[in-house]
């Protein structure tokens, strides 16, 4: 698989995306690849400053994020969309 030069990896900090992401799983995120729903995407939290990821999904024609293990929604629109910092590519475990 090819990435982008700007591919970056950040560590899972919460279990916000088990069973799909454990914590602390690490994750490639590539800010090339579009963020479309149905895919993994590399966020920044507005509220935390955080980087973490989300699922973005499409409901009634409104981007939203979503975790898998029961932490709140983000609504995405104009204002912050900006919190999206690549589509996840990998995941990995250290060894």
């Amino acid at each position: 698989m090819h990435y982008g030069a700007d591919t970056f990896v950040l560590r899972m900090p919460v279990a916000a995306m088990e069973p799909r992401i454990a914590a602390d799983a690490y994750v490639y995120a590539d800010p090339d690849e579009p963020a479309e729903p149905g895919r993994l995407v590399s966020i920044v939290e507005p509220e935390t400053g955080r980087a973490t990821v989300r699922l973005m999904v499409l409901e009634d024609g409104v981007r939203v994020l979503r975790a898998l293990s029961g932490w709140p929604d983000i609504v995405l629109d104009r204002e912050n969309e900006i919190m999206i910092t690549g589509t996840v590519v990998f995941v990995g475990e250290a060894v």
